[in-house]
């Protein structure tokens, strides 16, 4: 029988907006210690939100998500999916991450690169959706701030 594995999905809000350095520096640190507990994943980060998967050993991905949930950058975590899994989603990526910028037009098109070799409708969905959402997002408010109105709270 195969090792057991396990994978969360979640969206969080940050609690405040993180430069493409900060996102960088959290990616780097994640890949770290995911790579020492086995576990894959995949985070993108919006400019105001953030989706991440993490896969594998079950009490492995349980403690890191407990560690994600208690860390003070973001706030309102939605879980997406909490269950067992046959297969790694993402391979072997200790953690691969994307962030939209403010010179990233093409933030869906690398989305839906970094998931090819992805097989599961759902997360296909959540991710691809999410980045959908986050570059409209973003393109409503430069479209406000460019007519002088005050950015949606």
């Amino acid at each position: 029988m195969a090792d057991a594995l396990h994978q969360i999905v979640y969206l969080s809000q940050a609690v405040a907006p993180l430069d493409a350095a900060d996102t960088a520096a959290l990616a780097q640190a994640a890949a770290e210690r995911n790579r020492l507990l086995g576990v894959t994943g995949l985070l993108l980060h919006d400019g105001a939100r953030f989706i991440q998967a993490l896969e594998g050993d079950p009490a492995a991905v349980r403690a890191l998500m407990a560690r994600i949930a208690r860390d003070p950058r973001h706030y309102a975590i939605a879980y997406i999916a909490d269950a067992p899994v046959t297969t790694r989603q993402f391979g072997d990526w200790a953690m691969d991450y994307h962030t939209l910028d403010d010179s990233d037009d093409d933030f869906v098109a690398e989305v839906k690169r970094a998931l090819a070799g992805v097989d599961d409708a759902a997360l296909l969905a959540a991710f691809i959706g999410f980045a959908v959402l986050g570059r409209s997002e973003r393109r409503r408010g430069e479209t406000r701030a460019a007519t002088g109105l005050s950015p949606r709270v």
